[in-house]
């Protein structure tokens, strides 16, 4: 074995080191460190922004509010959609500008909301105008009232008109 004063390691090699680095110095901050025997030290993960979980499930609750109008369900857009809009506004936090995902979530819900209010605005128009429409479409209905419910169409509408005092539907 080679003991010299310029082999730091006190073994053979004269003090030659191949790779030019110092197996004693780890501090992943010096530059002049070109070989780390550890590997290269753990950075830590990229921090999530705040709200970004409630951005999701505003981004979610919109997808499923979307998907509930093609199931022609009235009240789960309405619910799941003003719960969803709530939820993007608070994932913004104090933050000035909202997540991309808070906002697609928020176009979703809104888109939701709106075409369920046009659903339900179409469904009831088309309730007190059928009689004037299709009066075929309206005996049909008439039957599996009675069937259904003991009452025809004509006496439920009755009700109705007298209830707000409007001018009934004409029976030909």
């Amino acid at each position: 074995m080679d003991y010299q004063p310029d082999n730091p390691q006190g073994g053979p090699g004269g003090g030659y080191n191949p790779y030019n680095n110092n197996p004693y110095n780890n501090n992943p901050y010096n530059n002049n460190n070109s070989y780390n025997p550890y590997g290269a030290p753990l950075q830590p993960g990229p921090l999530k922004p705040r709200g970004d979980n409630m951005a999701t499930a505003s981004l979610i609750l919109g997808i499923i509010t979307l998907v509930s109008l093609l199931l022609l369900r009235v009240s789960m857009p309405f619910l799941l959609g003003g719960v969803g809009i709530i939820l993007a506004i608070l994932s913004k936090g104090g933050a000035r500008k909202m997540a991309g995902k808070a906002k697609a979530g928020m176009i979703c819900c809104i888109t939701g909301l709106a075409l369920d209010l046009v659903f339900c605005v179409f469904a009831v128009w088309l309730v007190f105008s059928l009689p004037r429409l299709s009066p075929e479409l309206t005996e049909e209905v008439n039957k599996v009232c009675e069937e259904q419910y003991g009452v025809s169409y004509y006496e439920m509408m009755e009700e109705v008109y007298d209830m707000w005092d409007l001018d009934g539907p004409e029976r030909n």
